[in-house]
């Protein structure tokens, strides 16, 4: 009989014990206090200085909200969010970003003073952007807005020549060309889809990130579908890349009890491809002005954007590199473009 108690208690002992000494990793992961973002994008890695030549952004998300009033921020701007039930769902995980940013678009021939009938004109885009996210282990949705300044006062005329004389470059010559003031708004909406799921981000693994959404506004009127693809070790538990545009977000990571168990190092390095294709239906910084003359061109209705790049993480901080391939915006662009994007993410 002690024999037979005996063995019963190491029989429990062996079932209890892996639960005792490995609990789920995702569980145990504590939720982070946002994220921080820089993106600075630039053609001079092909080489060129004209089309989209230079573009930066700051951007903050917040950790997982239980609620959109539970941070300060969104109490006073975001009300309205506590009457949507799809959002507010508890099967969500719940964010607020801002960013603050800087487009630069400049023509192909940067030293003539006059207008130049065939090309696109000289442009510049300050905005601030405010936006949600609603995010599952599976999916992730953003709504983001836009508002900024076209024209002279984007200072973007003054950010260049400041860019050219650390360089040592000569000036743009037809600033005095540009579109003229005016108040840019651009609502964007874009859903992101991660297949296969991943219980656990450790070792050698690849992830497919399909994502499709729409815009709408003065400054950008398009629709679009692409894909992401990425392989490599200690995937990050994260909806991907983008080059900075309307739709594009601060990362969000996967927070709390939904996130994938994480890996044993701390090191984590992958590629990925991404393409998107946009169906474009207005663009300002083509099309000119909304109100009153300005230079213009008319902008191609397809776009695409192919990038691949590299990625590595540490901890939660990540750091990433790619070459963007833009295929031709208007019919008088004499080629596509490259131009390189660097994206730092920092979770905290």
């Amino acid at each position: 009989m002690a024999s037979l108690t005996s063995a019963s208690l190491l029989l429990s002992c062996c079932l209890v014990s892996p639960l005792l000494a490995a609990p789920d990793p995702a569980e145990d992961r504590p939720k982070s206090g946002g994220t921080l973002s820089l993106y600075v994008e630039n053609d001079s890695v092909a080489g060129t200085d004209h089309n989209y030549t230079s573009g930066l952004k700051i951007g903050w998300s917040s950790p997982d909200l239980g609620k959109f009033s539970d941070t300060a921020v969104a109490r006073p701007i975001l009300p309205a969010l506590e009457a949507l039930p799809a959002i507010n769902s508890p099967v969500y995980q719940k964010n607020l970003v801002l960013a603050l940013g800087q487009n630069i678009y400049t023509p192909d021939d940067t030293q003539a003073t006059q207008p130049i009938l065939n090309d696109r004109p000289y442009a510049g885009w300050l905005y601030m952007g405010v936006g949600i996210v609603w995010k599952t282990a599976k999916v992730r949705n953003s709504v983001i807005f836009d508002i900024g300044v076209v024209g002279p006062w984007s200072l973007a005329k003054e950010t260049q020549r400041l860019a050219h004389d650390v360089l040592q470059q000569d000036h743009p010559l037809g600033w005095d060309n540009q579109l003229h003031n005016e108040l840019g708004v651009v609502g964007t909406y874009e859903r992101t889809w991660r297949w296969p799921g991943h219980e656990r981000r450790s070792g050698l693994d690849w992830e497919l990130l399909p994502h499709a959404g729409f815009a709408l506004g003065n400054v950008a009127t398009y629709a679009n579908l692409g894909a992401e693809l990425r392989f490599g070790l200690n995937l990050p538990d994260d909806f991907g890349s983008s080059a900075i545009n309307t739709s594009a977000v601060t990362s969000t990571p996967v927070d709390g009890a939904m996130a994938a168990g994480r890996p044993r190092a701390d090191l984590g390095i992958h590629l990925f491809g991404r393409v998107d294709g946009r169906a474009v239906g207005h663009d300002i910084f083509i099309d000119g002005n909304t109100f009153g003359d300005s230079p213009s061109v008319g902008h191609n209705i397809f776009v695409a954007d192919l990038s691949t790049g590299v990625a590595i993480t540490y901890k939660d901080t990540s750091l990433a590199y790619a070459f963007v391939y833009r295929t031709r915006e208007f019919p008088g662009q004499e080629s596509a473009q490259i131009f390189g994007t660097i994206s730092l993410n920092v979770t905290y």
